[in-house]
């Protein structure tokens, strides 16, 4: 039996809507990314996540050879967030820029100075807009939500006393959440709580410009599997979304105050060497 005139328009029609999702969907799966701070322990679960979902990625590191990944879709350039001619350098002008910057720091030990999360975010969003890239996303910390302490707390106290040693630092990233708010760029500030390196648990919560639950953890992979929705979507745009879940942050249990600070030893440590 022939198909009616209206029928056949339907069939057209359905064709073109169906191919039109494809090319959206096409589309959102080739958004390029730019990973500023590509060696730190957040990008190690960004950059292959990234991949994953079909993004092109460029990570930028002051040490590319620490980065660690090859893929045909990932490029890996040589860049310093207080040189803002390398990171125009890595830049086209049409990608989400992800600054997971993060300084290498003993908890143990007080920060004498921090200027990298206020100098080098200005540096970033100067570059983006002589890019004319719109939109970035940027680690913070739910650490920034509290009171900074102004005397010294017991030692014994060693969340207090982590706060404590990482005052100017979280005073720091205060201040850097008022530049981009004031950017005028298409932002998302994130606030981690501790992230643990395991396998994602699917337990991430959210609060959005307003303060959240302390002392809770969170794995990498599921705060890397956020951010991502985020260069995705605008569910949270131009927001500040606090991150955390119900799963407690214990020291001594399961949380290791003396790892974390091996660890951060090594780490500069390999830092240096390179």
């Amino acid at each position: 039996m022939p198909v009616s005139r209206p029928s056949r328009r339907f069939f057209a029609l359905t064709l073109i809507c169906a191919w039109l999702a494809l090319g959206q969907a096409a589309a959102l799966a080739a958004d390029r990314v730019l990973i500023i701070g590509a060696t730190s322990r957040s990008a190690a679960e960004l950059i292959p996540q990234a991949l994953e979902r079909g993004h092109e990625v460029t990570a930028l590191a002051r040490r590319p050879d620490a980065v660690g990944f090859e893929h045909e879709r990932l490029t890996v350039v040589k860049g310093d967030v207080y040189d803002v001619d390398s990171l125009i350098a890595a830049m086209r002008g049409d990608e989400v820029v992800i600054s997971m910057v993060g300084p290498r720091v003993d908890p143990m030990k007080e920060v004498e100075f921090m200027d990298l999360y206020t100098v080098g975010t200005a540096n970033i969003m100067q570059a983006m807009r002589a890019a004319g890239d719109e939109r970035l996303l940027v680690a913070s910390s739910l650490a920034v939500e509290n009171e900074l302490p102004t005397e010294k707390p017991a030692l014994d106290d060693l969340g207090t006393m982590w706060i404590w040693n990482a005052r100017r630092l979280y005073r720091d990233m205060q201040e850097m959440e008022v530049l981009v708010r004031d950017s005028g760029l298409g932002y998302v500030i994130l606030r981690p709580p501790f992230l643990v390196e395991e396998p994602a648990r699917g337990d991430l919560k959210v609060s959005v410009n307003t303060d959240s639950p302390k002392q809770t953890m969170l794995t990498f992979a599921d705060f890397a599997a956020f951010v991502l929705d985020q260069v995705e979507g605008d569910q949270y745009l131009n927001t500040t979304v606090g991150l955390y879940s119900d799963r407690k942050l214990q020291w001594g249990e399961n949380a290791d105050f003396e790892k974390l600070a091996e660890q951060a030893k090594k780490d500069r440590e390999a830092a240096a060497a390179q």
